[in-house]
């Protein structure tokens, strides 16, 4: 009976994320099945723009346990620059108060730009999906960057 129950529980898994567009109809062994794998085509120029999980440092230890990533990924928009996604959940009963920043790349490595923190709060157990955009066609990677506000900055528990 219990076999029956997990194989049940394990389609309705897999429904779920086939619905909700985190699985392919030809599924590749990941150690992290929420990483989304965007700009794939990069990845026989050298560059790292669909690398995933590794594009996104958090760099608050007082996150862990709190804050979980979805997604990252990237994908050259229309006029060919690069747009970058995070999705990213808090796992607590309060607000959490962030800062993020994405730090673009060139072939190279060298960072294009000095990256600007950008204010975003999430609320209690909310998904949130953070986007930007190069301003430079030599964008090929990246790095987002997710830190906790500072207290002035950061709204009230509630």
């Amino acid at each position: 009976m219990r076999a029956l129950m997990f194989k049940q529980a394990k389609w309705a898994g897999l429904c779920a994320l086939i619905v909700s567009g985190g699985a392919s109809a030809n599924p590749q062994p990941s150690p992290m099945p929420d990483t989304h794998l965007a700009g794939s085509e990069n990845a026989g120029d050298g560059t790292d723009a669909g690398s995933g999980f590794e594009n996104l440092d958090v760099m608050d230890a007082s996150l862990n346990g709190k804050m979980a990533i979805l997604r990252v990924g990237s994908e050259p928009s229309a006029n060919n620059l690069l747009s970058v996604f995070a999705g990213l959940k808090n796992k607590t009963t309060h607000r959490l108060a962030l800062e993020v920043e994405t730090i673009y790349k060139d072939k190279a490595g060298n960072a294009l730009n000095a990256g600007s923190w950008i204010a975003m709060t999430l609320k209690p157990h909310e998904e949130k999906e953070y986007r930007s955009a190069s301003i430079s066609e030599q964008a090929v990677d990246f790095l987002i960057r997710v830190r906790r506000a500072p207290i002035a900055s950061a709204s009230t528990h509630g």
